[in-house]
């Protein structure tokens, strides 16, 4: 059978339907084989890259620790705070190096980097040795300190422009951008590149701001309020909840569930007129404790100030029968504001007993609400300790090159979850706002914070 013949007779075979049935499977099975190893491929660049994202977000974590702690170190006065503040920058520092490890960095030398993660650590352990022996730092010491101060503050706010580039995706890992180029058509920048700016030189520190003081100590803690109190329904908790947010009855109100953690409680979602509007809130079920109220109406205009609406917070707390509540720290954000609250006894500020009332700009509505700290730790009449350190005593144990403002009376939680009285001195070194606790019956330097204060709020960390 010559060519022409064969030719003919694959194409009769062809005409038939199952041949072609035959065709178009086999093409099939190629196309989806093409395309699951193309997913495949995409999805290993992904996992990969993810897993770089994820090292590169701890280092910006830990590198962020350690200008905070070294901050806090240059206030310091006593073996006990030093000592504490270097055990923890050596910890810091520890994984700060091991999340730079991870990093896809092949041709970029970062000696510097590495060198100050390994020194910052060790050199401060050396230092709260001298100051626990009784000595006194010298002048180079200090400036030493302050000057890994401001290396950390450079290497932090260029780590955190590196991160928005990376949620932004401007920035990408290796040989990975070269993929994304051709798969986006758009142009990124390198994580090598990226880190030659961490080597080459550091812009001005941007510090991140903390949500309040004291606001983490609660989280173990079993509630003073809840304890004895009695356990009420579901029902009487809807009614509550209704009361405390105004509403003329319970229709609104829907139980959703029950939570069960350190403080039990009943949840509920409120219906609104507004269908894209919601609202959710928690209700101890001992006592019948509003725990947090939170609603996601964004406000689009701004017509109070910050006091006019922590006035409208205050008046929300008397109208609950939430008295003696001082107004400590606020934080902006878009068209609301969110105020901190402190119980006051006496002169004494108590920081353990904590409220946060989030406040609608365009008319003073309360659209958040939390009271944890408050719930967890509140009691309304405490036996005031007898002040057995004098304010000048007291004094004498902060830094004399910290500039002190104002003197204050605090109740603080400690980390064990104890608290301490203490005067609460604001003061001022380097252009810096600190506060520092200063125990009021043993002169121990309890805590140090940074204040942080900007447009939109004054905070600490």
């Amino acid at each position: 059978m010559n060519i022409k013949n064969k030719l003919r007779d694959f194409k009769e075979r062809l005409s038939d339907r199952h041949m072609y049935s035959i065709v178009l499977v086999v093409t099939a099975v190629i196309a989806c084989f093409g395309i699951y190893q193309y997913k495949r491929s995409i999805d290993f660049r992904d996992q990969v890259e993810n897993g770089y994202e994820r090292a590169f977000t701890e280092l910006v974590h830990y590198v962020n620790n350690l200008d905070t702690t070294i901050t806090k170190a240059m206030v310091a006065n006593s073996p006990t705070q030093l000592s504490a503040l270097a055990a923890d920058l050596w910890r810091q520092a520890a994984f700060a190096q091991a999340s730079l490890g991870q990093l896809p960095v092949a041709h970029t030398e970062l000696d510097n980097t590495a060198r100050f993660l390994s020194q910052v650590g060790d050199y401060t352990y050396s230092l709260s040795k001298k100051v626990a022996r009784g000595e006194t730092l010298s002048q180079n010491e200090t400036d030493q300190l302050a000057s890994l101060g401001q290396y950390a503050a450079s290497l932090n706010k260029t780590l955190q422009n590196m991160e928005s580039e990376m949620f932004a995706g401007v920035l990408r890992f290796g040989q990975f951008e070269k993929v994304g180029n051709r798969l986006t058509g758009e142009d990124t920048k390198t994580f090598d590149e990226g880190m030659t700016e961490v080597e080459s030189g550091f812009s001005e520190y941007a510090a991140l701001i903390y949500d309040g003081p004291f606001s983490q100590h609660i989280q173990d803690k079993e509630s003073v309020m809840t304890a004895n109190a009695p356990e009420i329904s579901s029902e009487d908790a809807q009614k509550k909840l209704a009361e405390f947010l105004g509403l003329p009855d319970t229709s609104a109100v829907e139980l959703t569930g029950e939570g069960a953690g350190r403080i039990p409680t009943y949840s509920f979602s409120v219906k609104t007129d507004n269908r894209d509007r919601e609202i959710f809130s928690e209700v101890t079920k001992k006592g019948g404790y509003v725990l947090f109220v939170l609603d996601n109406r964004a406000p689009e205009s701004a017509e109070l100030d910050v006091p006019a609406a922590a006035l409208k917070a205050r008046e929300f707390l008397e109208s609950r029968g939430i008295l003696g509540m001082h107004e400590s720290y606020y934080q902006k954000e878009g068209n609301t504001v969110t105020i901190n609250y402190a119980y006051k006894q006496g002169d004494f500020v108590m920081y353990t007993d904590l409220i946060k009332v989030k406040i609608a700009l365009d008319n003073g509505e309360m659209i958040g609400y939390e009271a944890q700290g408050y719930i967890t730790n509140h009691t309304d009449q405490r036996t005031l300790p007898n002040i057995s350190v004098s304010e000048q005593a007291a004094r004498a144990k902060v830094r004399k090159d910290v500039t002190i403002n104002k003197i204050n009376y605090a109740l603080i939680p400690l980390e064990n979850g104890n608290s301490v009285y203490c005067y609460e001195f604001v003061g001022t070194l380097n252009e810096k706002n600190f506060l520092v606790y200063i125990n009021v019956e043993n002169g121990n330097e309890e805590r140090i914070l940074l204040l942080l204060e900007n447009e939109d709020g004054t905070l600490t960390i």
